[in-house]
């Protein structure tokens, strides 16, 4: 037994790394009801863990007028979000792949609902606070975006599993449309941006009951298969684990186009209904913010309306481009995810610069930007597939 202060301990049987590192043993199982259950469970919590990302950048312009933040200081809300998410992953990686997952997870959700409620009662004079909160929330959101998925790899097995981590992430575009929806509506309805925020905490104590009623603590039988001495995980250091994964040279790169990836979504996430309103000012659209007592967030509903659209479209369009192409090249994982990568470059200038003359001109370039981006997510999967029953962490 591996033991250690504040979480149940596991077995080594039970130590065993996500989705069956190495061949499956025996036979292919067919999944049962419970498991697609679970992953109907783990979709429902990752729309709210998207929706809690983008519940800021729906309502930015109301933000930065409550607090009075210059755009440097409102764009720091976002770097704070995500070096507290990228400090905090590898370490919800390294607790999850030792002790109870189900224990982290709830226990993460707990710490994000709690500090995106929380920070929709901080007053005008302590915007320290909402930036402590927003660190907070990153940190709780990364204990389930690094965990949750290894719970689906261990319930399913070769297409299944593929299949069935492309519907969970699915919910990403969908979750963060609906938190660009959520938060501007909440305010548009109720005259105050911190209405959105005290909605999906709500939704996040319905998941959390869902999780510990439904969701079961180790969900590969199959481990019982394994021996001892050939378990992964439990015995290795997380230095060790690192080092391991610097080696994979695939890993590497395919983390190195997701960072560059996430770097230009990000920015454009966060920033574009304000970008999107100064055009309309430009244009003399809408009136100032200082001049209405909530700032226009239509910008931010139907940019959430793309999002959510072409989300799906991209990731149903590029799965399947992927899986008709690599009949003939076996490199179509990689080579269509270069492709939409390249292809949102041009639309991305467009969006930008068209922005001052035609803002329907801005919406169906920005439409072809994430459609496009988000077509190459899917071609990460199988190869993410091929690491986690191939690749060797210790």
């Amino acid at each position: 037994m591996v033991l250690s202060e504040g979480l149940p301990p596991l077995s080594p049987l039970s130590l065993k790394a996500y989705g069956t590192m190495g061949e499956p043993w025996g036979p292919t199982k067919t999944p049962t009801r419970r498991s697609y259950l679970v992953v109907a469970v783990l979709c429902f919590l990752n729309l709210v863990n998207y929706m809690d990302w983008f519940l800021v950048a729906g309502v930015l312009l109301d933000i930065q007028r409550y607090f009075g933040l210059v755009d440097s200081t409102a764009g720091l809300l976002h770097t704070v979000f995500i070096l507290c998410f990228l400090f905090s992953a590898p370490l919800f990686g390294f607790l999850g792949d030792r002790y109870n997952r189900k224990i982290i997870l709830g226990a993460g959700i707990l710490l994000w609902s709690g500090m995106t409620l929380g920070s929709s009662f901080i007053t005008e004079s302590m915007a320290w606070l909402f930036f402590v909160s927003r660190g907070l929330v990153g940190a709780g959101t990364a204990s389930y975006s690094t965990l949750a998925p290894t719970l689906i790899a261990d319930l399913f097995e070769k297409d299944h599993r593929t299949w069935m981590l492309s519907l969970f992430y699915i919910f990403i575009p969908v979750g963060s449309g609906l938190g660009y929806i959520l938060s501007s509506g909440m305010a548009q309805a109720t005259g105050h941006w911190s209405w959105g925020f005290r909605v999906t905490p709500c939704m996040g104590a319905v998941g959390l009951v869902f999780l510990i009623f439904l969701v079961p603590k180790s969900a590969n039988a199959s481990a019982e298969k394994l021996e001892d001495n050939d378990v992964r995980g439990g015995g290795s250091t997380w230095l060790q684990d690192v080092s391991s994964l610097c080696k994979n040279r695939s890993f590497l790169w395919s983390s190195l186009g997701v960072t560059a990836m996430g770097f230009v979504t990000g920015a454009l996430s966060f920033w574009i209904p304000v970008f999107l309103y100064r055009a309309q000012l430009v244009l003399h659209w809408i009136p100032p913010c200082e001049k209405v007592e909530t700032c226009n967030t239509s910008n931010s509903r139907i940019f959430g309306g793309i999002t959510i659209a072409t989300g799906i479209l991209g990731v149903v369009t590029g799965a399947e481009a992927a899986r008709r192409y690599k009949k003939i090249n076996a490199k179509a994982d990689p080579l269509i995810c270069a492709l939409g990568s390249l292809a949102s470059a041009p639309c991305m200038y467009l969006a930008i610069m068209l922005a001052q003359d035609s803002i329907l001109a801005t919406y169906v370039s920005g439409e072809k930007i994430f459609t496009n981006l988000l077509e190459s997510c899917p071609a990460f999967l199988p190869a993410w597939d091929f690491f986690s029953k191939h690749s060797h962490l210790t």
